[in-house]
């Protein structure tokens, strides 16, 4: 579903060996952002909260910081 939706992909991971792992469903690239998505996981999730803040200050700026 959440790749059909949001072009999230999947792999299956050989913990074992995980050069032997395999992708069971390749990502898709977009080039627009899901803003209604976006703002709903937001309110959700605290630490994807703070990486979005990571990501504006990069593209703000150019300036790469430590989450920490």
């Amino acid at each position: 579903m959440l790749s059909a939706l949001h072009g999230i992909g999947g792999i299956l991971l050989n913990p074992e060996n995980p050069s032997e792992s395999e992708m069971i469903l390749p990502a898709k690239a977009r080039d627009d952002v899901d803003w209604q998505s976006t703002n709903r996981i937001l309110l959700e999730n605290e630490d994807f909260r703070g990486f979005i803040e990571l990501v504006s200050t990069y593209y703000q700026t150019g300036r790469v910081r430590s989450r920490y």
